[in-house]
């Protein structure tokens, strides 16, 4: 009756050890699950789940900015042009504070705080961060300094017709050329398309292509260059891209004037007119300004 009731107690003593170790494993794994989610804050590796994203347009413009004032008033007359010239929403990044804005003034607009930490070195590479975290299926990028104009729903309307694989965007009207070095670092012999100006437009079918540049960007790469213009230039030629788009987004202050006097067989001097759907470079608010009251 001793050794039956020793033999129980081993046995059920056993069971409960068991028991114990399956519930440990359990959290255990829970808690690597929740630690995976949320790296993206700490390391360079995985920018798949850095904000929440489930109140998100599927399409959209997307940009980003910092606490500077001057950039906090060309973001509002950027935004200004958006909801009178387009449809659609505007996703804003804020880099490490919380933006406010008036919701009258602007509705169609979604804020998120992101960490200069996750973008790495510079802050050129929020842009590409911004573009993954929006994880629109369709998607604009626009910089604070800059002005849409009519027709600017072109673009979405051209994304949903054109399956492509890859970022794409407007030549460049002036090729840098100073990225001979950075090309022969990622082994990259030629260029497969003209290298093309930093306000790129995208789908949901270039998302792999963009996590592996914001990786690249991470770890320091085309800092000595462009930085995310250089990075998105040389990628696509590694890819082999062979699509790009024409001029939409030439310099405002230079063009308005064009665009005003715009005729039927314009002189390529020095360049040839492409589309006036977003002016940029202004990098003074009143400058902006300027030129949406010349569009309206």
């Amino acid at each position: 009756m001793f050794i039956n009731q020793f033999y129980f107690e081993k046995k059920s003593f056993i069971l409960r050890l068991f028991v114990i170790c399956l519930l440990s494993l359990i959290i255990y794994k829970q808690w690597i699950i929740s630690y995976s989610s949320y790296k993206a804050y700490f390391f360079y590796e995985g920018n798949e789940h850095v904000v929440n994203r489930t109140h998100y347009p599927k399409e959209a413009f997307v940009t980003f900015t910092t606490s500077r004032q001057d950039y906090i008033d060309l973001l509002n007359v950027l935004l200004d042009s958006v909801h009178l010239f387009s449809t659609r929403s505007v996703i804003i990044f804020s880099i490490d504070f919380d933006l406010i804005i008036n919701r009258t003034r602007h509705p169609r607009v979604t804020i998120e705080r992101i960490s200069h930490k996750q973008c790495g070195p510079t802050t050129y590479a929020c842009k590409i961060l911004a573009m993954i975290s929006s994880e629109v299926n369709y998607g604009v990028q626009l910089e604070v300094d800059s002005v849409v104009s009519y027709n600017i729903d072109l673009l979405f309307d051209m994304l949903h017709i054109w399956p492509y694989d890859l970022p794409l965007g407007p030549k460049h009207p002036d090729d840098p050329g100073n990225y001979k070095f950075d090309m022969e670092d990622h082994k990259v012999k030629y260029r497969t398309i003209p290298y093309i100006h930093g306000t790129f437009v995208w789908t949901y079918r270039a998302y792999p292509f963009l996590r592996h540049l914001l990786k690249l960007m991470q770890r320091g790469a085309f800092t000595n260059a462009n930085c995310d213009e250089t990075g998105m230039n040389i990628m696509l030629w590694k890819a082999k891209a062979n699509h790009t788009l024409c001029k939409y987004d030439p310099f405002g202050s230079s063009n308005i004037e064009k665009y005003e006097q715009s005729q039927s067989a314009p002189k390529c001097s020095p360049y040839c007119d492409g589309v006036y759907l977003i002016f940029h470079g202004q990098k003074e608010s009143f400058l902006s300004q300027n030129i949406l009251e010349r569009l309206r």
